[in-house]
């Protein structure tokens, strides 16, 4: 009974105990804020990007020839995320539609966003899914992109962040412009 009794009162290595309880919660809360803060300064260049093309869309810098896979290209290199092109497009998709101005309606209210797990059919998508609208269209344009985070286990704890079931992080941002005529 003394040992155990001794063994009780002994300090030795008492910060080493501390120390592994508070650590891991440390580190993921340090984890977390990092991982929010990349995906909020990779949220905001998105959202640049997507606004200057809008714009030029909107003025009719693309002519009245551009395609899915241009504008695709136009968002990537205005707010060209880390890593490459091929990626970039390869992890976007866009749904654009003109708004029925006698219903106003929206149209999807779900973003069709890219399975990365699978090849990605480089073909214009569907009329239902992009349409580029004729004059004076009010047009409605929702891009989705997925990102992967970087510490996968610290996305429960920050921010709220809309995973998919394949473990990517989507960004999705909405625009609405009006067809300029000419």
């Amino acid at each position: 009974m003394t040992r155990f009794l001794t063994f009780l009162r002994d300090e030795r290595g008492s910060a080493i105990i501390e120390f592994l309880f508070v650590f891991p919660t440390v580190f993921l809360l340090f984890a977390a804020s990092v991982e929010s803060s990349v995906y909020m300064m990779k949220y905001a260049m998105f959202d640049r990007s997507i606004d200057i093309v809008v714009r030029n869309l909107r003025l009719g810098v693309y002519g009245k020839s551009f395609k899915h896979q241009d504008l695709k290209a136009e968002i990537c290199k205005n707010g060209m995320m880390a890593g490459s092109l091929s990626n970039c497009l390869n992890a976007m998709n866009i749904w654009m539609q003109p708004i029925d101005t006698g219903s106003f309606a929206m149209g999807s209210t779900t973003v069709p966003c890219v399975d990365k797990a699978y090849e990605i059919n480089v073909g214009e998508p569907v009329p239902a899914d992009f349409a580029t609208g004729t004059d004076n269209n009010i047009m409605l344009i929702r891009v989705c992109m997925k990102e992967w985070p970087m510490f996968p286990t610290t996305m429960g704890i920050s921010i709220k962040m809309p995973v998919q079931s394949d473990g990517a992080v989507t960004m999705i941002v909405s625009s609405v412009f009006v067809n300029e005529p000419g």
